[in-house]
């Protein structure tokens, strides 16, 4: 069965159907956005009519995109897989209820799949480049340890995130945790090639912060220097 997506809930304008290929795959139903909260070259992110759950599609970049949804290699299965294997690891990320591809692919195909996931604004999460300017020097130096101490289980794990940048980090104000999003999160069994890609990703990191309120920080001292020894352990950082 089909799950239907429609911009609104007239149903008046649809966006794609999906085949569902997870929670009750067997079934179809509807799903509305009821605001738009991202619209750019990779995705859509928007609210669904259940406030507490966020819908993402995930748009074809090139067509033979829609050609690794046949080996699971899609960005939609990497994100999807990538949530629940960092919480394995003990990062935290949002909780992910259900996937759907783009499959039979119909003519003009905008989208490649979706995922459902929780709203991290309804439970007090703000991006850390929305946060930047909240907060005190000993909260950045806490804050400081939180990150210190996730990329640390990546790198005990051979866990790549190589999304890394301020806006796909969540932190709630009160207690800094810290929770990662689009993570596209895949583990790695060579570890020079961990170690090339996990360099780069840091990279990413560092520049986002560069042009933050937290460029001079301890922050930006940690990721500079996290950088500058990717990949030889990070206990010393």
């Amino acid at each position: 069965m089909l799950t239907k997506i429609y911009m609104n809930q007239s149903q008046s304008q649809l966006i794609q159907s999906f085949l569902k290929t997870s929670r009750n795959s067997g079934i179809g139903r509807s799903i509305f956005f009821t605001e738009i909260l991202i619209d750019h070259h990779v995705s859509m992110v928007g609210v669904t009519q259940d406030k507490n759950i966020v819908i993402k599609l995930i748009k074809a970049r090139t067509w033979h995109e829609h050609v690794k949804i046949f080996w699971k290699r899609s960005r939609t299965h990497t994100e999807f897989t990538g949530e629940k294997l960092l919480r394995s690891i003990g990062i935290d990320a949002p909780d992910v209820y259900e996937m759907g591809i783009s499959f039979p692919i119909p003519r003009h195909a905008k989208f490649i799949g979706y995922y459902l996931m929780e709203n991290l604004a309804h439970t007090g999460y703000i991006p850390l480049s929305d946060l930047q300017s909240q907060l005190d020097k000993s909260q950045i130096i806490r804050l400081t340890h939180n990150i210190r101490e996730a990329m640390e289980r990546l790198y005990l794990h051979k866990v790549l995130y190589s999304d890394l940048h301020l806006d796909n980090i969540f932190c709630h104000p009160g207690s800094l945790k810290l929770k990662f999003i689009d993570t596209g999160a895949k583990k790695f069994i060579r570890h020079n090639v961990y170690r090339r890609k996990q360099k780069k990703a840091i990279w990413n990191l560092v520049r986002s912060i560069r042009t933050s309120e937290f460029s001079g920080t301890k922050l930006d001292e940690y990721c500079e220097e996290l950088h500058s020894m990717a990949g030889q352990g990070f206990k010393n950082a």
